[in-house]
């Protein structure tokens, strides 16, 4: 490895540098929805409430659901960092037209944004995926900044909407900076890019294991959707709750990637079911409880992209439709606020990502509880056997040629002899 690849080792400065642009990216969008078009909407006269319920609607339902034909297309198109460039611009545009006050220019500035983000969220996740290695660490980093910038975004809805969009404007503006300089180092060190597209035919226990996947999404959505503690309207708890969120998505990837995907899904749901009875009145078990219960969104993720190798924007995608899917009853209004539920849909959880990854153990190393470890050592194991048997080849090489040498110097020691024998024969 040269130098250079060691000072900038691809897999943590992509990571980190798609991090840090989801988390501008999604505070950039939930503060223009709630500063600059929510703002606009609320004041444009009768049923103003019922039309910004409207526009946040249709911002969810498209930012999520457009991943998914999108990841698509990035998987065919290989170029993520340009979807990620142009992602900025059109953030960007709709952040700018958010601050026209005309409440009817505010709907193609919802449509800028979600595309934006959905755009965003497609190529940024990808080009993680990419160097992910099939481990869920990455992904987890990459997917946990997003809660803090939609957390943050909430919280900028009272500030001044032209200063907050100039803030936005030149978050923006470094996010391209950064995802330039990340393109040029992968151009010219890393040779990173998307594999050929290829969706192989899938078996039955295949199929079964992404909708069990898939379910597993669409629950969290909701659970995230309804997860209406008492105590959440302390400042103090709230911060400590979207903290809760985001190391659990992060840690949720390293530690599935050092104990296995299953193992850490089963127990880190199992503990979160505990932890949420007691929940409603006692704030350090929901605090807790929030905590292990993210730990499997990187685990889902990473899960879809293994089982669809050839096919990681697709793998995405299908992760963020299920997203959108799971939020939808709780959008419509069917919304479940019980300590009970939480519990009962992470058992539920724990069970189908328990069967859902045992179906795809060849694809996902995710056996008996440990067995991950043992798989890599017998990997380990199986490269040193390797070498060993090219080394011992190299040997036999080795000798055999030095035996060649050495019949070619009897050869040629036994040819000078019999030509000195000849011209002794001759005199």
């Amino acid at each position: 490895m040269s130098t250079t690849q060691q000072i900038l080792p691809k897999k943590e400065v992509t990571t980190f540098a798609f991090a840090l642009c989801h988390f501008v990216v999604d505070f950039a969008c939930v503060s223009t929805m709630l500063c600059a078009v929510s703002r606009v909407l609320g004041e444009s006269g009768q049923g103003s409430m019922e039309v910004v319920a409207l526009s946040i609607l249709l911002y969810d339902i498209v930012a999520f659901t457009l991943q998914l034909p999108i990841g698509i297309a990035l998987d065919q198109l290989d170029k993520n960092s340009y979807a990620a460039l142009l992602s900025y611009a059109l953030v960007g545009a709709g952040v700018v037209l958010s601050l026209v006050p005309i409440a009817l220019l505010e709907w193609p500035a919802i449509l800028l944004l979600a595309i934006g983000n959905a755009l965003f969220h497609s190529a940024g996740g990808l080009s993680v995926l990419n160097i992910s290695q099939k481990h869920a660490g990455p992904s987890g980093i990459f997917i946990a900044t997003g809660a803090i910038g939609v957390f943050l975004g909430t919280q900028s809805a009272q500030m001044g909407r032209l200063q907050i969009a100039f803030s936005l404007l030149v978050l923006l503006f470094l996010c391209a900076l950064i995802t330039l300089v990340v393109q040029k180092v992968n151009k010219k060190y890393w040779n990173v890019h998307n594999v050929t597209f290829d969706i192989p035919r899938l078996s039955s226990n295949t199929l079964l294991a992404i909708a069990l996947l898939s379910l597993v999404v669409a629950l969290r959505s909701y659970v995230g959707m309804v997860m209406a503690f008492p105590w959440k309207s302390e400042m103090l708890l709230l911060v400590l709750s979207i903290l809760g969120v985001f190391a659990g998505k992060a840690l949720g990837g390293v530690v599935a990637d050092r104990i296995g995907f299953r193992t850490t899904a089963i127990f880190s749901l199992i503990v979160a079911a505990t932890l949420f009875v007691p929940s409603w009145e006692i704030p350090v078990m929901g605090l807790l409880g929030v905590f292990f219960f993210n730990f499997t969104m990187s685990i889902t993720l990473a899960s879809l992209a293994n089982i669809l190798p050839n096919a990681k924007g697709t793998a995405f995608g299908l992760a963020s439709f299920s997203l959108a899917v799971g939020a939808l009853p709780a959008l419509a209004g069917f919304r479940i606020e019980h300590p009970a539920m939480l519990s009962g849909i992470s058992l539920v959880s724990a069970l189908a990502l328990g069967v859902g990854l045992t179906l795809v153990k060849d694809s996902v190393a995710t056996g008996p509880f440990g067995h991950e470890r043992m798989l890599q050592a017998a990997q380990v194991a199986e490269a040193v056997e390797e070498d060993n048997l090219i080394a011992e080849l190299s040997d036999q090489v080795d000798e055999l040629a030095v035996e060649d040498e050495c019949a070619a110097e009897d050869y040629l020691a036994a040819k000078d002899y019999l030509v000195a024998e000849d011209k002794q024969v001759e005199d």
